[in-house]
This record gives C-alpha cells, structure tokens and sequence, in this order.
C-alpha cells in the first residue's frame, strides 16, 4: 500500500499556483496553447516515454540550470526525473485500489519537468543558476503548504520528484471510474472566481494538485514537448520489384521543432519499433533498423532528405510488405508516429540472369572528391572483362541506384548522354581491362554536403552486368 500519509496530505496539502517559475519570454508564452478547460491532453500527460533521460539532460545543458551537475544518492537528477516516470522507488505505490508501479508508469517526464519549473523554478531562469537547498526541498511544492514549511516525510529533490510523480498519476486514474466525487471529468468548478470544465483525466489531475489558474505549466509542456517535432513533406512512390531486385526510396521532412537536428537524427525502423526488415538493406542504413539523414544538419524550419535501398532476398515470397519508419533522435527521443511507410511489391515474375559472356570484375577507382560549387570532380573506373564476349561500343558505365537516374552533378567529358559514360577503348576482349574517365561539375546552387554516386556497367539493348555497388562519394564544399 501507499503510505497513509498521501491520505493525511489531500487534506492538509496547501497548493501552489500554476504561475510561479520564471517569467516567460513573448516567444515562449506564444508557443503555449492554453485552454483552462483542457490543460493538457491525456495521452500526452502519460506518456511515460516523452523524453529519455539524456533528454532531460540535454536540456539541463541547454538551460544551464544547476541541475545539470547534481545528484542525489548516485543519480543524476536527470535520471531521477526520468526514474520517477517510469515508478521507480517512491513514484510506485497502491491506494484506493488505484496501483500505481513500474509496469504503468506515472506521468510523462516533460510533466515533471513542467512541474519543477512552474514550481520553483528550476529548470530555467535566474532561480535556476545556483544550487539553492530550500528549492530542491521543495522541488516540486509536495507536502509544503502555504505559509508553512514541507513536511519533514518529502523533503529533498528525490523525494519531491518520486512523491509529486506518483500524486499526479494517482489524481489521474481517480478522475474517472473510480466511485470519488470530486474532480472527476466532466465537472465544472470555480477556480479563482472562474468556470473551469475538467474535460479530461490530465486536466482534473493537475487542477486536483494546484487549484488555481495560471498557464506556466501548459506553455513549459508544449515548449518541451516540442523541442523535437518534425512534419511530413514527400516520399517516394511504393516500388514494385522481383527477388534479387533493389528498391529506392526517398523521404523529405521538414524540422518544425526548436532543436537543430544533427548526426544523432536518424530514421529508424517501426510497428515494431527497432524491428529489423526482412529486406537486404543498403549502405546508407548506419544499422540493421537505423537510416542516416543525409544533412549534416538541419535547423528548425529546414527540411532533412533519407535516401535508401532496400533489396528483396532471393528467397523472399512474392506479395506485399508494408515496412513503417519513423524518425528519432538516438539517445533523446522518438518522434511523433504519422504513420510514415511504404508496401513494397515483390513481384511473381523470375528474375532475369545476366548471360555469362558479360561478366566483369573490379579492378580500381579513384578516390572520392571534394569540390567546391562550380568545379569539376574527375573520376577513373577500371573493370575487367571476366565473361566470354568482346566488349564494343555497346559496353558504357551507366547510372544506377536508380537505374538509369539522371545525378545533379554537371555532365562533362565523356558522358554520351544524361546516364552514359562511355569506354575509354575502342573494344575490351576477354581477360582485359577496360577505362571509364570521366568529369562530374558541382553546380552553383548545389547544396553543400556529400551526395553519393552509384554507377553499373551496361551493354546497351542486351543487359545490365552485376551490381557490385561501385559509387563515389562526391563532397562538396
């Protein structure tokens, strides 16, 4: 059971107002959505998974707060916030029926944190710059009535955090089907001489522990919660492809956060989320469930493009596979599910084999470029001709990944057109080696970054030779 001192303190507990903290900025206060029937919505409150703990201490650092550097007991206080979400230690407990524990969780970590500034102040702003003892002991404004000081039971920051964290998910799973007759959802009461609606559990939870109006801890909520957010711009079409085949795939969204995205950003597998596919994936996946933005970063307002492959096994059954993604900030967080995803048709039809006589093999190419915009990259391939069958005129190094795709690089020397480049010699007999030397230029308006270059030799109008994933990766400056 919970300790009966939670009963004693729904009577005794004085409770602070929602507008203590630091003052907001014009900017912070326009972000708050703040409707005093509806604080917060209910999924949202109980999302015990909103921010991981180096999340939180991420925005310690960001903050400057002292809280970045203390800790109690061995525990950062990041992780003790965190650790109270998911019911640890004083955070778990059972009274009234209601069984609060480490499989339910409490309240989403950003509510804590919302909390803890609202409060005192602690997470930003000028209470937050020094260690104050008398804050940290009432952290979170449990057990401390007005007027009075904290009861001796929850004094201390670990003790504020796990307590508060507990009261709030309690107050939560009260508000609705469980006999009480006060904040329940539904009900209208006058706070602060106003009408207020609780419209749902969050909202009776919060108004049941500060009954005053005051709109910090929705504005810090939404500030928080939208540190990482992202909305989606364009996908790729679903492909259709047989066993053996690759499939491309290109996904743009847009950074509509607050946060600048950097290599820790990442698309990553879903519904299941780190599920591993089924598919052979390509070498712009960083992990078996994990997709490498192709920015080296991406503030807010601009938008992050993940182009990747995915190839069908050889023993794969034909029929459709829905493969779901969602973008996450590795170590931080997970990012809102849009249900991003694409059916891949993996067709009944055979897969056509290159004939023996057109084999090759690789031999050398040369090093990967760096240019700046309107300078010319140069680049040399040399393959050997493996297979039975001279190669001629025919023979040229075409573009691929996807076949035949037109790159955006300036087409120069020895290109016989937008996908072609054509063979050094006149004809490669058997045992020989063949030259492709050609130029790539960086337009002027080219995006700085490093796009990668697939290429595949070809005998026009008979077909495509091995893919042996030959490419360049072409930085520019």
């Amino acid at each position: 059971m919970k300790k009966i001192v939670h009963i004693v303190l729904l009577v005794t507990l004085i409770f602070t107002t929602f507008y203590f903290g630091a003052p907001l900025s014009q900017n912070q206060t326009a972000k708050a959505s703040f409707d005093p029937n509806n604080l917060v919505a209910d999924a949202a409150f109980i999302n015990v998974e909103g921010i991981s703990a180096a999340g939180i201490q991420d925005l310690f650092n960001t903050t400057g707060t002292f809280l970045k550097t203390y800790s109690e007991n061995g525990r950062s206080a990041a992780r003790i916030v965190y650790d109270a979400a998911h019911g640890y230690g004083d955070a778990s407990g059972a009274l009234n029926g209601i069984d609060i524990n480490s499989s339910t969780g409490t309240i989403n970590p950003v509510a804590i944190l919302a909390t803890l500034q609202k409060e005192q102040g602690l997470v930003t702003g000028g209470a937050s710059v020094t260690l104050n003892q008398s804050a940290l002991n009432a952290a979170m404004g449990y057990g401390c009535p007005d007027g009075g000081g904290c009861n001796d039971a929850y004094v201390g920051f670990t003790k504020q955090i796990e307590n508060a964290a507990w009261q709030l998910r309690y107050n939560y799973e009260r508000a609705q089907g469980h006999g009480f007759s006060d904040y329940q959802v539904g009900q209208t009461a006058t706070i602060d001489g106003q009408s207020v609606t609780y419209s749902n559990r969050a909202t009776a939870s919060l108004y049941r522990y500060t009954p005053h109006l005051g709109q910090n801890f929705t504005t810090y909520f939404n500030l928080w919660s939208t540190i990482y957010q992202y909305s989606f711009v364009s996908q790729s079409a679903y492909p259709t492809i047989r066993q053996n085949e690759t499939a491309y795939f290109n996904l743009t969204v847009r950074n509509t956060g607050s946060a600048t995205w950097t290599s820790s950003m990442h698309l990553g597998t879903d519904r299941g989320r780190d599920r591993v596919p089924g598919f052979i994936r390509g070498n712009t996946w960083s992990s078996a469930n994990r997709i490498t933005m192709l920015e080296s970063s991406v503030a807010p307002g601009e938008t992050a493009t993940f182009r990747f492959t995915m190839a069908a096994p050889s023993n794969m059954a034909p029929g459709t596979y829905r493969e779901y993604f969602r973008p996450v900030v590795d170590g931080i967080a997970w990012m809102n599910d849009l249900g991003i995803y694409w059916d891949i048709n993996i067709a009944n039809a055979p897969v056509v084999q290159v004939p023996n006589r057109y084999q090759y093999s690789f031999v050398s190419q040369s090093a990967y470029p760096a240019v700046n915009r309107n300078e010319t990259a140069y680049l040399n391939l040399k393959i050997k001709n493996t297979g039975t069958a001279t190669w001629d005129s025919s023979m040229h190094l075409g573009t691929d990944r996807g076949r035949d795709r037109i790159t955006g690089f300036v087409r120069r020397e020895n290109w016989s057109s937008p996908n072609r480049i054509t063979m050094l010699e006149s004809s490669v007999a058997p045992g020989e080696t063949a030259t492709f030397r050609f130029t790539m230029a960086a337009p002027s308006n080219m995006v700085p970054g490093t796009y990668k270059e697939y290429f595949r030799p070809v005998v026009d109008g008979i077909a495509w030779l091995n893919d042996i994933g030959i490419y360049w990766d072409i930085t520019v400056l």
